[in-house]
């Protein structure tokens, strides 16, 4: 996408883009940060730390599946955007590299815990994009599919 078809549907010249944005790397890399953070609004209330590590799992899967649904086009965006990163600046690939918050949280009481496989961050994360990735493919996937997969995903990471 050109930086004036970008113009074009925000309303506004592409003259006034840049007054805001070096280029369209710097735009879509900003973008991209504000997004992740709009998508991930919310995510800690949604673990409950005084439950298991597993329900601890579904509940982010679930809080996921729910963003994604809520706002495709952003997490569609997202998505476009880390498999292209070349279209991304250096600031934007190390944010999106780096998980603060309930997220990493969860994916260290993972790693600590006996009760899980040792595996690597980039592993999980991988796992966790499962449910996201099956929903790109049957948008009307019911809850119930999702349960299994967010069990699926528990049993290959277990002990």
């Amino acid at each position: 996408m050109t930086t004036a078809k970008i113009a074009k549907n925000a309303g506004v010249s592409p003259a006034t883009i840049y007054l805001h944005y070096q280029d369209k790397t710097d735009l879509l890399s900003r973008l991209y940060e504000e997004v992740k953070i709009n998508l991930h609004v919310g995510l800690a209330e949604a673990i409950d730390h005084d439950q298991n590590i597993d329900s601890q799992i579904k509940q982010a899967i679930a809080y996921t599946v729910t963003q994604y649904r809520k706002y495709p086009d952003q997490a569609y965006f997202m998505g476009t955007l880390w498999s292209n990163q070349e279209m991304l600046d250096e600031h934007a690939i190390e944010f999106g590299n780096t998980m603060e918050g309930p997220l990493a949280d969860l994916f260290e009481r993972i790693q600590v815990s006996d009760e899980y496989v040792d595996i690597s961050r980039d592993v999980l994360e991988t796992f966790f994009t499962v449910p996201t990735l099956i929903l790109k493919r049957e948008p009307d996937i019911t809850q119930e599919e999702l349960g299994k997969i967010s069990n699926m995903i528990i049993k290959a990471i277990r002990r």
